[in-house]
C-alpha cells in the first residue's frame, strides 16, 4: 500500500493526488507504473506523465536512499522541496520553467510534481524530427530568451543540454533544476551553460545564421558585450568538444 502520505508544497494538486495515493492498495512507484506513462526509470528516480481530471502533470519519485543520501551532502532541504521553490522563485520572476504543483512525502521518499509540458519537444527531438524547418528561428530566439532571463536573475542552468530544453512552440522552458544555482552574471559557471548549449548546436549542424539569431537573443537579454562573452565561453566550450569530437560539426564560434 502507498502507506502516509505527507504533503510539503502545494494545493489543490496535492490534496487530489494524496486522495488518489492513500486509496491505493500498492505502492507509489507500482501506482505510478499503473497510472502514468513512465519517461524514465533509473536507480534512485522514476518519473512519468499523469493525466488527471483533465489536466496534465510530470511525476517525480525521488527514492529514499539517494534522498538520504543527499542529505548527508550537507544540502539545507532535500532535492525535490529545493526544486519546488526554486520553481516557484524562477516562475515569479517571469522565468519559463514548468509550474510546481505539489510536493508529498511518501513511504518511498518524496514525490515532486510540476506541470505537465505538451504540444511541442524538447530542442533534441524538435531539431531531429525537422532539421531547420520554419520555425527554427523561433526556436533559437526563445531559447537564447530563456537562457539569457536566466543569467540576468543571477542563476546558472547546470545542464544546459538540448534535451533538457523545451519548445512549446512559443517559448524554451528549462526542465531539469537538479544543477540549477545562484551565479554571478558573465561567471564561470553562466559560461558553462552557453558553452554547453553551443556544442549542442555544433553537434546538430544547426549552421551559424541560426545560431547567430540564438547568440544575439541571449546578448540583448544580458546587455553582453560578443567578444567578451565568446572568450569565458571558449574554454569549456573546447572540452565539449573534446569529450566528443568526432559528434561535432561546423564550428559556430
Amino acid at each position: 500500500m502507498a502507506g502516509k502520505v505527507r504533503i510539503k508544497r502545494g494545493d489543490v494538486w496535492a490534496e487530489r493526488l494524496k486522495e488518489h495515493l492513500t486509496s491505493s492498495q500498492v505502492g507509489v512507484a507500482e501506482w505510478m507504473e499503473e497510472h502514468t506513462q513512465i519517461i524514465k526509470s533509473n536507480l534512485g528516480t522514476l518519473s512519468g506523465m499523469l493525466q488527471l481530471d483533465g489536466q496534465l502533470a510530470y511525476l517525480k519519485l525521488y527514492s529514499f536512499k539517494p534522498f538520504k543520501y543527499k542529505m548527508s551532502l550537507g544540502l539545507r532541504k532535500p532535492q525535490p522541496l529545493r526544486d519546488f521553490n526554486l520553481a516557484s522563485d524562477l516562475a515569479g520572476k517571469g522565468i519559463a520553467v514548468p509550474r510546481p504543483l505539489a510536493c508529498l512525502a511518501v513511504a518511498e521518499g518524496m514525490l515532486l510534481v510540476t506541470e505537465g509540458l505538451s504540444g511541442g519537444g524538447t530542442l533534441d527531438e524538435v531539431w531531429r524530427s525537422q532539421p531547420a524547418a520554419p520555425g527554427a528561428d523561433a526556436m533559437m530566439r526563445a531559447a537564447g530568451e530563456t537562457l539569457a532571463q536566466l543569467h540576468a536573475a543571477g542563476y546558472t542552468y547546470g545542464n544546459c543540454r538540448w534535451e533538457h530544453l523545451f519548445w512549446n512552440g512559443q517559448r524554451v522552458y528549462l526542465t531539469m533544476l537538479d544543477s540549477t544555482r545562484k551565479s554571478p552574471l558573465g561567471g564561470i559557471h553562466q559560461a558553462r551553460d552557453l558553452a554547453q548549449f553551443t556544442a549542442n548546436a555544433e553537434q546538430f549542424v544547426i549552421g551559424s545564421v541560426l545560431y547567430e539569431q540564438f547568440l544575439e537573443t541571449y546578448l540583448q537579454g544580458i546587455a553582453g558585450n560578443r567578444r567578451e562573452v565568446v572568450e569565458r565561453m571558449i574554454r569549456p566550450l573546447y572540452r565539449f568538444r573534446g569529450q566528443h569530437l568526432s559528434r561535432y560539426g561546423q564550428r559556430l564560434v
